[in-house]
Formats: C-alpha cells, structure tokens, sequence
C-alpha cells in the first residue's frame, strides 16, 4: 500500500529542489545518504556525489520531520515511488519495504 508524507517547504523552489533529491535514480539508489544538520527551518542533506544541498523548509518542525523521513529511507524499510508538489507543498509518495 503507497503511503503519502507531506512537507512543508519555504516556497516553490525548495519544495521542487526537495522532490528531486528524494527520487531514487534508475538504479533505485537515492541520492540522499545523509542528513548533514538542521538549523532552524534549513536542512542540509548530502548527496551521493558527496556534495552538501540546503533546504529551506517552512519552519523546524518541518525540518526535524524530514531527518526523520530521510533516516527510514537510508536504512531502508522506506521507498519513494514518486513526489510531486504544488506551491511550498511537497507530497512523497513512498512504500514500506
């Protein structure tokens, strides 16, 4: 059964920004393997190149929301299937493995 979570971002551009980083890639490995820090409403996750990418999101209840989603899905029960948002919402449509 595909379960929806919903993130709140700061505005569009991190709520598209966001949803690209949680898609796995063709392999269905996923580009985030690390949460970095949370300060305030910004979470900064590192990627599988190694590089570091901030995100705003619209406050730290939000951002401490996404740590906790981002730990499940590196350990593994959780799968993004698809994300797709509209304004500084981001759905994740994801599966428990």
């Amino acid at each position: 059964m595909d379960i929806v979570t919903r993130f709140e971002c700061l505005d569009s551009y991190e709520t598209e920004k966001l949803g690209s980083m949680l898609l796995p890639d063709r392999d269905s490995v996923h580009f985030v393997i690390e949460v970095i820090k949370i300060v305030d409403n910004e979470i900064v996750l590192m990627l599988k190149d190694k590089s570091c990418h901030a995100v705003l999101m619209k406050d730290n209840i939000n951002a401490i929301k996404l740590r906790e989603f981002v730990r499940e899905l590196i350990l593994g029960p959780v799968v993004v299937l698809r994300t797709f948002g509209q304004d500084n919402i981001l759905n994740v449509v994801h599966k428990t493995s």
